[in-house]
């Protein structure tokens, strides 16, 4: 067992959100498997359908250094943390606080977000938010965020 798998999903995890707040790209993309999945489940509209899927390390990065161009001030004060008994999974239970870049508008949604981690990298991330929420702000959609929700809404 390697120092990095003995740390657990939590460590792992918890560096993974103290990297987006603090805006550290280089341990964003460290903390990420070359096969990591980001879903979001909930979707805006009433399909039951995820909203979208990023799939692979290139798309995960994209769609999370977007965050720096959308949102000023990133931060998920007072986490609650958990970790399943094995140790693979890491679960976040926060409201996050930032502000719209392009409006000045404060956002805080609601987030519980669990990572999968296998051998010290994260593998898949799933984040539960408003998603409605989200799409009330008016940002412009990234391609590779349109490619997310093609995904989810391509047939079969």
């Amino acid at each position: 067992m390697t120092t990095t798998e003995f740390r657990g999903a939590l460590a792992v995890a918890q560096d993974y959100v103290r990297f987006i707040e603090t805006g550290d790209r280089e341990g964003i993309a460290r903390c990420l498997a070359d096969n990591v999945e980001q879903i979001f489940p909930i979707a805006a509209d009433a399909t039951g359908d995820p909203m979208g899927i990023f799939s692979g390390k290139e798309e995960v990065l994209d769609y999370t250094n977007g965050l720096f161009r959308k949102f000023t001030g990133l931060r998920w004060p007072d986490p609650d943390w958990s970790e399943s008994g094995d140790r693979k999974r890491a679960f976040l239970e926060a409201r996050g606080s930032a502000t719209v870049t392009h409006s000045g508008v404060p956002y805080s949604n609601v987030y519980i977000t669990r990572f999968d981690v296998e051998d010290g990298l994260i593998t898949r991330i799933k984040e539960y938010a408003n998603a409605t929420l989200y799409v009330s702000l008016g940002i412009e959609p990234t391609t590779t965020e349109m490619k997310a929700v093609e995904r989810v809404q391509a047939p079969g």
